[in-house]
């Protein structure tokens, strides 16, 4: 699902403008005054990319059947339906899996009983929705069931003390705290005739409005103009007279002569004689392989952590998220005490050991001191994050402030990288990498919160183009080696990504599930790799 409370917020400041933000109680109030259906205004919520029900981040949000009768007012409302219909289609997507699980079980078993009901009647909302009256009620008459509401409805909060209450022995079990300590406040209930107008928006139109403009979204993140589109860039980067070989970027990078010869003429490797650039730089440094330990059995991770040493992985991914940033309660990693506790255990038995923190946080630079003090080895900072939420696009602030944060994290003896997302274009950070503060760029090949994701392709001229500048611009000066920045890519990696992604100029791959959850074993899947 997408971040609905950082949709909302961007509806209220979009419509607030540059002057003084307007209440959530006053878009409330007279987003009430709407009818259902927003008299032919339906929006699509997938401002972020879609997740669930539907894979898709390419995915993006839509307005359809504006017109100039339409004002704030519907606008507000639209979104806040857009995002009941969501959850609804989540809903529904969960009760199909469920009920064809059950009929494949009943098959199984050969009995003829009657599957029992997969549909959810009562749903326990927390939250920031929980805050608007009308956003609550079109929960309920949106998805067609009954919504309760806790006394206290901050669910992470609440999860924390029942947990704490049995650790400090208040509560003999956490059966026993949930009794005392979950109290409903009161049911919000489907209205009727709400319901039928909204079953006939779902139905015959929300669910018709993601397929029908899916090609439309796809072909805009392929052929999206100006200097800050990501793939506007390398599009040109493929279509310039650096692809001098065949190369074509698309649904697939096909190439006449395809595979390592051909992105090693790009970026200065070795290959054919017939492809060799004159000021070709070969690079034999042997891969690194990054253990990502999101991806690791956080049960064990005192075990996890000594199987990437045994394994002669001792480069170890940590990926930071606050659930604010990413903004999802399902975001939510490690801290420094986690880091704190790594180093403390193996860091003296195992010199050679690395522990690369990923913040994906909000106002990351309260980190640093704190991962400092942990033992970090390295700071690799979200790129998008510099500067603050009300950024929107100022490069110049992003640059400064990405220039201060590397500034203070190197100052602490740490060591400093950056990561980008797939849709940032990678010249944005050249002017960073020109500082020397950063010895490390994590091009990501998926969106950053959640695994499973495929590899996006648009991580590789991003390689590319970096290892070119890598190479020409800033590793030597009139021949003189003076900065030495390592590519390092996360995302999407195993046997089938990692020979292109080396091969296009990477130096260090993230993998995560290709390591931990890999049928030949840890050690087995690090040799794959290689």
């Amino acid at each position: 699902r997408c971040s609905r409370g950082s949709l909302v917020r961007w509806v209220r400041d979009m419509i607030s403008g540059d002057g003084e933000k307007v209440s959530y109680r006053v878009l409330d109030e007279e987003a009430s005054g709407v009818a259902p259906g927003c008299d032919g205004l339906v929006a699509l919520e997938t401002w972020q990319g879609s997740r669930t029900p539907h894979t898709d981040p390419l995915a993006r949000g839509a307005f359809v059947g504006l017109t100039l009768s339409h004002t704030r007012a519907h606008i507000f409302r639209a979104i806040l339906e857009s995002v009941c219909y969501g959850t609804r289609s989540c809903f529904d997507a969960l009760e199909a899996a469920a009920a064809t699980a059950a009929a494949e079980q009943q098959q199984s078993s050969g009995t003829d009983s009657a599957a029992s009901s997969s549909k959810s009647n009562e749903v326990v909302i927390a939250g920031g929705a929980t805050r608007s009256d009308l956003w609550l009620q079109l929960h309920a008459d949106i998805t067609g069931r009954t919504f309760l509401l806790n006394e206290n409805t901050d669910g992470p909060l609440l999860g924390c003390a029942i947990l704490a209450s049995v650790g400090a022995g208040i509560y003999d079990s956490v059966d026993d705290a949930v009794e005392n300590m979950v109290r409903r406040e009161r049911r919000i209930e489907p209205r009727a005739e709400a319901r039928k107008v909204y079953d006939r928006l779902y139905e015959e139109v929300y669910l018709k409005v993601r397929p029908g403009v899916k090609s439309v979204v796809h072909a805009l993140a392929e052929l999206r103009g100006g200097a800050s589109s990501s793939v506007g860039e390398e599009r040109a980067f493929w279509g310039g007279e650096h692809n001098k070989l065949g190369l074509q970027h698309g649904n697939g990078i096909r190439c006449r002569k395809w595979g390592k010869k051909c992105l090693g003429t790009i970026r200065g490797g070795s290959m054919d004689e017939s492809l060799q650039q004159s000021d070709a730089t070969p690079r034999n440094a042997p891969i690194i392989i990054s253990p990502s330990l999101l991806a690791s059995d956080w049960s064990d991770m005192k075990g996890e952590v000594q199987k990437c040493l045994d394994a002669g992985v001792p480069w170890l991914h940590i990926d930071v998220f606050d659930g604010v940033f990413l903004d999802s309660p399902n975001a939510l990693t490690f801290g420094p005490q986690m880091v704190d506790s790594l180093s403390k255990r193996f860091a003296n038995l195992h010199p050679e050991l690395t522990l690369d923190v990923h913040l994906c946080v909000d106002r990351p630079e309260r980190y640093a001191i704190p991962m400092a003090e942990a033992g970090a080895t390295r700071i690799i900072f979200q790129w998008e994050a510099m500067g603050g939420k009300t950024n929107h696009g100022d490069d110049d602030k992003t640059l400064s402030s990405a220039i201060a944060f590397a500034r203070t994290i190197t100052s602490l003896g740490m060591k400093c990288g950056v990561s980008i997302n797939p849709e940032t274009p990678v010249k944005s950070i050249f002017p960073l990498l020109d500082s020397g503060l950063v010895d490390l760029v994590d091009v990501l090949a998926v969106e950053p919160g959640f695994g499973g994701q495929e590899f996006n392709e648009v991580a590789i001229p991003k390689i590319v183009m970096l290892r070119q500048y890598i190479d020409e611009k800033l590793r030597t000066s009139n021949g003189v080696e003076y900065v030495d920045v390592k590519i390092l890519v996360d995302g999407g990696i195993h046997r089938g990504t990692s020979s292109l992604v080396r091969s296009a100029g990477a130096d260090i791959l993230v993998a995560g599930t290709a390591l931990f959850r890999h049928p030949l074993g840890f050690e087995g899947a690090v040799n794959e790799l290689l």
